[in-house]
């Protein structure tokens, strides 16, 4: 448990880590088309078994609104694939880094009626945040 904890912390600290040390030393950092900044999302699913019908209704129904929004699948990952570098990562289950256009579009996408009505098929998140690129 331990072990798992500690991975899970490590993956999600790495990220902003990364994040902040590209800051520093300069690196350009990607931006929607039209000079908007990307947004990321960074979530941590419930790891709680999801029906499988209800799976596959929220695939299908979010999977194309997040698409539309410019969604790009960074990365997700799950047990030895997350490494906590410090502290603590107190949840089970799956990490997942998301790209998007801008916030606008990555807000737009969250708030829509029809992801409002997808979501239902999901299994409640341990925390999904959303993180505007920085120059």
């Amino acid at each position: 448990m331990k072990t798992r904890t500690l991975l899970y912390s490590t993956g999600l600290i790495a990220m902003f880590v990364f994040g902040h040390l590209s800051a520093r030393i300069g690196v350009p950092v990607a931006h929607a088309q039209g000079g908007e900044k990307a947004a990321y999302l960074i979530a941590s699913p419930s790891s709680a078994p999801n029906a499988p019908e209800r799976a596959a209704a929220y695939s299908k129904a979010a999977g194309p609104l997040a698409k539309a929004a410019g969604m790009q699948m960074l990365g997700s990952g799950e047990g030895s694939t997350i490494h906590v570098l410090e502290g603590t990562f107190p949840y089970k289950g799956r990490l997942v880094v998301e790209k998007y256009r801008s916030m606008k579009s990555l807000l737009d996408f969250w708030k829509s009626p029809a992801y409002q009505e997808a979501k239902k098929n999901r299994n409640e998140a341990n925390f999904i945040i959303a993180v505007e690129a920085v120059e």
